[in-house]
């Protein structure tokens, strides 16, 4: 039976305790539960238990400390917040309104009993499969920048690009990273031409958290999403510590510095200041081959936000980026062990220029109605970048406009709210491609999208709730696109989670920028399709999350299933020799990913993590003429993790280790031969991290790839690269032998206030 035949028996069974529920009247009550963390900081302490004192109903806080739950009874009532090692708090609740409690640690013969918060969770109140990541699960590697950040997470797989730049690129429900919905606070972030290298452009350092849903999100945030959306979240002038300072050094000569500073202003404005730089000056050439794998490299990032608290019932914060790169990398000379590699007159070289420029600002309405809100969001950007490649050039520019309307509001009941609003996506492109084998590809195009959107979530009780969105855009170029999205929800005890999603979503494809690294080669482009239509495809989900107690300490298990099946898609087909095709989807193409993860937390101080991932990714080729595996996609994956932190939280130790299923690798040619379409090997990836917390500063040591593991030969021909065979994109494992590194994290946080 397919996946589009359960899906409706699935959301009948998930449908039928709605009517099954009593028509006694109830009251929901939702809230957050707090611990007083170091020097008065709010953090949120999953695993509380909340009991109402009238009937005795309970409900148990999540990862990021929320709970809800139905009461049969009239207000006012009292509310009791529990946890092992804290003092009780008691509420009396008089209204419907958000609760929140804030638990004090005891005190008993001087030892603090405490139960650390985890530093990533999933929620089992919201409707959509959300994996909240915090700072301090991005500490536990070296989260250099957003394509770092999740290295110790097994929802988004990280893979290298080439071999030539160092960049890395993502992976979700066995798809490329351009399916998946990167946002910036829920501002278009990872769009356009920034696709190939944005993810480095985010420092680790700024990023305060970042949450990841699978498949497709809220039709609030755009017609895009295709396997599922990423949001980070940065400090913010409220958020930010007046200093925080990180720099980091590693082996292969990287040097970076990055800052936050958030004075505190006396009135109604507050500000925040972060900056980035790093500098890589040193040859890297680990496989000495006579190329280098990571470029020498000069980067300079900047945002600087504001915000205005001066107005009763309205928030106003913008803010402004930029960002200026260089890197200069490739073939740099004859390699005395290695004679048969010659040397070029003309070596080469890579070369990489980008400029980016961004205005972003939102503003929020509060009304006097609860729960009615108005939000207007827009983003302005620029972005510029010139990479030259051995003889070829590609140029390109980038001027996009956004905005967003958004008004929430209910039907005068918390059980049943909804959102509407506007959206405009507005982008020039204008690209110059000029490959060595090749006539000059000149690429122009303007976009102008507008949509309208509407989304009703409904909820019943405290155990079912359902979100059905709606979007119509409006594309100059492809005529309407209807984006409908449905989202379940049924908790069948206060600790499990049972959740069903369909969705369709849309995407225009930058063939050139996105797919850059395949022109590192000698390969040819064929002329494309004079109008590649626009990618189409729907999602489904089922996911289960159980959380329980083992030792006394909380243990989470999670599944999830996500098939993609799309409709319309650009190929970029590299089957044919020595050759790239793009073209529009003949035939079929889908992807299924199967998770299996879970965590527990054995004795004091240690918790274990393990996830098993199943891709199943075919698409059909032209070239190929049959229906084949995606390239580069592993058929599973599985991450280990183990961290160690002591009672007294002075240090900390964490181990991850990853192993990588076989990935089909598209065939070989050379002048000599043909080698045939081949699977890579699996491999094992070991990193590892130990922290020496201080008061006011961290002190960290790391290895990454500790087993030295390297694809061999990752660069096809790479005696001749000016010759037929030539590729540097055929990368499925690393490129990057063992990295030692260590840094310095310092902080001053604000002064305890009254909360």
């Amino acid at each position: 039976m397919g996946i589009k035949r359960i899906i409706p028996f699935i959301f009948a069974m998930l449908l039928s305790p709605i009517f099954a529920q009593q028509t006694e009247k109830s009251i929901t009550l939702t809230g957050f539960v707090f611990e007083q963390g170091p020097e008065g900081k709010l953090e949120p302490l999953s695993g509380a238990h909340i009991l109402c004192v009238e009937d005795q109903q309970g409900a148990v806080s999540d990862g990021l400390g929320a709970f809800s739950m139905q009461v049969a009874t009239s207000l006012p009532i009292s509310l009791v917040a529990s946890f092992v090692g804290y003092e009780n708090d008691t509420l009396a609740v008089k209204k419907e309104a958000v609760v929140k409690f804030v638990l004090q640690s005891k005190t008993l013969s001087e030892v603090r009993l405490l139960d650390r918060r985890k530093s990533n969770a999933k929620s089992l109140i919201e409707v959509n499969n959300v994996e909240w990541i915090s700072t301090e699960e991005l500490h536990k590697a070296a989260c250099c920048n957003l394509s770092e950040s999740f290295e110790t997470n097994p929802s988004v797989d990280v893979n290298y690009t080439d071999a030539l730049t160092g960049a890395k690129q993502i992976q979700m429900l066995g798809m490329d990273g351009v399916y998946a919905q990167v946002l910036f606070e829920n501002k278009p972030f990872l769009r356009g031409l920034s696709a190939s290298y944005g993810l480095s452009f985010l420092p680790g350092t700024w990023i305060e958290s970042i949450q990841v849903a699978k498949g497709t999100g809220s039709v609030v945030n755009g017609y895009e999403s295709l396997s599922g959306q990423i949001n980070v979240e940065l400090y913010k002038p409220q958020t930010a510590p007046p200093l925080l300072w990180n720099t980091y050094l590693n082996s292969m000569g990287l040097v970076e510095n990055n800052f936050v500073i958030s004075p505190l202003l006396k009135g109604d404005w507050q500000t925040v200041l972060l900056g980035h730089h790093s500098y890589l000056g040193a040859v890297v050439d680990g496989n000495d081959d006579g190329f280098v794998e990571d470029p020498q490299t000069q980067r300079l990032s900047l945002l600087n936000r504001w915000d205005y608290t001066g107005f009763e019932n309205r928030h106003i914060t913008f803010g402004v980026r930029y960002l200026s790169e260089e890197k200069l990398g490739g073939q740099h000379g004859v390699i005395d062990s290695k004679p048969e590699l010659i040397s070029f007159d003309n070596p080469y070289e890579v070369l990489i220029e980008t400029e980016q420029f961004e205005i972003h600002s939102k503003t929020g309405f509060v009304f006097d109605n609860p729960g009615t809100s108005l939000g207007l969001i827009t983003t302005v950007k620029h972005h510029d970048q010139n990479t030259f490649f051995g003889s070829s050039h590609y140029k390109g520019a980038q001027q996009s406009v956004y905005w967003n309307a958004i008004y929430q509001s209910n039907f005068g009941r918390e059980s049943t709210s909804y959102k509407m609003g506007l959206s405009y996506y507005g982008d020039r492109y204008d690209e110059r491609l000029k490959l060595a084998q090749s006539a000059e590809e000149q690429f122009r195009r303007e976009d102008h999208i507008l949509g309208v959107f509407a989304e009703l979530q409904y909820k019943v009780g405290a155990r079912f709730c359902s979100t059905f969105g709606m979007r119509a855009d409006h594309s100059k170029d492809f005529g309407m696109w209807y984006s409908p999205r449905l989202h379940l929800r049924y908790n069948p005890l206060e600790n499990a989670v049972l959740r069903a999603s369909v969705g369709r979503a849309y995407r225009q494809a930058n063939v050139f920028a996105e797919n850059i690294s395949y022109f590192f080669s000698s390969r040819t482009l064929e002329r494309m399709d004079a109008r590649l239509q626009a990618e189409e495809a729907w999602n489904y989900g089922l996911n289960f999350a159980y959380n329980t107690y083992v030792f006394g300490k909380e243990t989470s298990l999670n599944v999830d299933f996500y098939q993609t099946e799309f409709h319309e898609q650009v190929i970029v087909d590299l089957e044919a020799p020595n050759r790239i095709k793009i073209y529009n989807l003949k035939g079929r193409s889908h992807s299924n990913s199967l998770q299996l993860d879970a965590s527990i937390e054995p004795y004091e101080g240690w918790e274990l993590k393990y996830a098993h991932k199943w891709n199943d990714s075919k698409t059909s080729y032209s070239s190929a003429q049959e229906y084949i595996s995606a390239p580069f996609v592993p058929k599973y994956r599985s991450l280990a993790q183990v961290s160690y932190t002591p009672w007294q939280n002075q240090w900390e130790a964490n181990l991850s280790i990853q192993n990588v299923g076989p990935s089909r690798v598209p065939e070989e040619h050379t002048d000599t031969y043909k080698r045939p379409t081949y699977w890579s090997p699996k491999f094992q990836l070991v990193s590892a991290q130990f922290t020496r917390h201080f008061k006011k500063l961290d002190w960290y040591l790391g290895v990454e790839n500790a087993l030295n593991y390297l694809q061999e030969n990752p660069i096809r021909n790479v005696q001749n690269p000016y010759s037929e065979g030539f590729d540097a994109a055929m990368i499925w494992g690393p490129i990057h032998g063992r990295k030692w590194y260590t840094g310095i994290r310092f902080r001053i946080n604000k002064e305890k206030e009254e909360l």
